[in-house]
């Protein structure tokens, strides 16, 4: 027999492998790592609950009231022209809502007229649409259906970007993190290598001790140096949080007298303009102008709340009878009044030139619904009160108040004022409006109107 001269194969040796496992299970699973990967979470849970819910639920809304909005608005300026069977009208009508944002198509389906009648589509056919319809009266009567088409794709675009965003945040976060957790590493590890290397030679028992972390290593090293060692590490937690407590812009008018839905009543309009804003921009350098304004700006506002008058998004236009008022119509003129009084007392007491103002108002029947401006909400209204305002103002009163017929047929307002006819208008669908002019208010009412206005200028 011969002898086996061959080399043993040498056996990977599994003790080191172990240790070695072991050594980077402790550098996986240390303090800072947790820490981090705890932050992560709470950071994708605070965006989760703080930014991404609110915003896709506040854009899904907006779509919502967009769409209700546009529905709505389209059945109410649709139902004349549909009662009167003008398919032109109705086309028009069709295609200039079909041409705002978001809107991919408009359609009407009335079977009392048979008519149905589809507007050129805004763009290439999307993925998404939500549909929004809205049944048309006139009157009482039913004459059929419009309905509105949104474009959904803005909606699902944001969430591919936000879902984007959300990727290559935690990427790099986790990025940030490896980056940091290598670089303490390695400056720790220098830290304590001496120390490891002539406690290891020393003592080759404690080799394992050394291993790891340098939390670990010190860990280690103190429970084998002293039975009094305390386990119970010392954690720093950094809890930031920033609390605003400071209360959010006060809401100038009482939006809680629109309904969600919106609805139809008989309001008053205040419509306040002034003439020579281009003179004033040549008299006045722009700190000394924003002043003044704000000055007339805070009046008329005070001047609202006085008597129940509610702020409207566009210009400086007061809405009167929101509430359950009676006396709406006569508040606006009483109000208008006041602002006209006001105006008369600082031009006499100032040698500078001030601001010239207008005064239209109109009453009828409108539809009131919600809108926002800067944040704040504020109502919307549309209708027949709002279309006389607009031909009342449209005659620039200049230092005098304009008022539409309809306001006169307020008896309480028929027997407190005195008027003069100024102009009868022919409207677009040939009824007749006619602009009567404030000469007066009866009784002793012009002079506590005065002495009001007097006492709202002391009081700035």
């Amino acid at each position: 027999m011969t002898q086996d001269t061959r080399i043993p194969q040498a056996q990977p040796d599994t003790r080191a492998n172990k240790r070695l496992l072991r050594h980077w299970q402790r550098w996986l699973w240390q303090p800072l790592t947790g820490f981090s990967l705890a932050l992560l979470l709470m950071v994708n849970l605070m965006l989760w609950v703080f930014w991404y819910q609110p915003a896709s639920d506040a854009l899904g809304q907006a779509g919502q009231r967009l769409g209700d909005s546009l529905a709505r608005t389209l059945a109410f300026d649709i139902a004349a022209p549909l009662q009167r069977g003008d398919r032109l009208a109705i086309s028009l009508l069709l295609n200039r809502t079909a041409e705002e944002p978001l809107v991919f198509n408009t359609s009407l389906n009335s079977t009392s007229q048979n008519i149905t009648l589809t507007s050129r589509p805004g763009g290439r056919n999307p993925d998404a649409i939500q549909r929004f319809s809205h049944p048309v009266y006139f009157e009482s009567d039913l004459l059929g259906n419009v309905e509105v088409q949104l474009d959904d794709r803005p909606l699902r675009a944001w969430e591919q970007r936000a879902y984007r965003a959300w990727f290559l945040l935690n990427l790099l976060a986790l990025m940030l993190a490896t980056g940091l957790i290598v670089w303490r590493t390695r400056l720790q590890d220098q830290a304590t290598r001496k120390l490891a290397t002539q406690l290891s030679e020393q003592i080759p028992e404690w080799r394992d001790a050394f291993s790891g972390p340098p939390e670990h290593q010190i860990r280690m090293l103190v429970q084998r140096l002293s039975n009094a060692l305390d386990r119970n590490a010392q954690v720093l937690r950094t809890l930031a949080t920033s609390t605003d407590s400071a209360e959010a812009e006060r809401l100038l008018e009482q939006t809680h007298l629109v309904g969600e839905k919106g609805a139809y009543c008989d309001v008053a309009l205040l419509n306040v303009q002034c003439h020579n804003w281009d003179a004033l921009t040549r008299q006045y350098d722009a700190h000394q102008l924003q002043g003044l304004w704000a000055r007339y700006e805070h009046l008329i506002t005070q001047v609202g709340e006085l008597y129940g008058g509610v702020l409207l998004p566009e210009g400086f236009t007061l809405v009167f009878g929101l509430g359950d008022d009676e006396h709406y119509a006569m508040n606006a003129v009483c109000a208008a009044r006041v602002l006209q009084m006001a105006a008369e007392q600082l031009n006499h007491q100032s040698r500078r030139q001030q601001p010239s103002f207008g005064y239209s108002l109109s009453a009828g029947p409108a539809f009131v619904s919600r809108t926002t401006k800067h944040g704040i909400p504020l109502p919307l209204v549309a209708g027949d009160a709002s279309q006389w305002l607009q031909q009342v103002s449209a005659l620039q009163p200049r230092d005098t108040l304009y008022l539409a017929e309809p306001m006169l047929q307020d008896s309480e307002l028929n027997r407190s004022v005195e008027v003069s006819l100024v102009r009868d208008i022919t409207l677009s669908d040939g009824s007749r409006l006619e602009v009567w002019e404030l000469d007066a208010i009866v009784g002793n009412q012009d002079q506590l109107l005065r002495s009001q206005a007097r006492t709202l200028l002391e009081a700035q």
